[in-house]
């Protein structure tokens, strides 16, 4: 795709070139844009290359459209919910541990006096 593509704009740069002068100039930029932009493909080759990357993304746009940002505060309002109500029962059952340690800690002597 992209060697396709860097053979119609060095053609199209040829055109250029007969067109008028400073056209080498042109054609030095071109080659330059289409060195970078290979570069890029092939850094983007795990992926499949630039345009497989880009189809990603769209997928994965399309994908994120299907959830409203109310569903997603929702959700996790809810989820926070959960967290706060566990930690309070946590602190609670650390409290009964607490005092669970404190009473066993007396000595046997000490619980008949009081």
């Amino acid at each position: 795709m992209a060697s396709e593509l860097h053979a119609r704009l060095l053609a199209s740069g040829e055109i250029v070139q007969e067109i008028g002068a400073g056209t080498d100039g042109v054609r030095d930029r071109l080659e330059r844009i289409m060195s970078s932009y290979e570069e890029m493909d092939r850094l983007f080759m795990a992926a499949g290359g630039l345009g497989s990357l880009l189809n990603l993304y769209e997928q994965v746009r399309r994908e994120l459209e299907r959830v409203s940002f109310e569903e997603l505060d929702r959700m996790t309002a809810e989820i926070k919910t959960v967290i706060e109500a566990l930690l309070k029962m946590d602190y609670e059952l650390r409290k009964v541990h607490n005092l669970k340690l404190a009473f066993e800690a007396r000595p046997a002597g000490a619980a008949s006096l009081g």
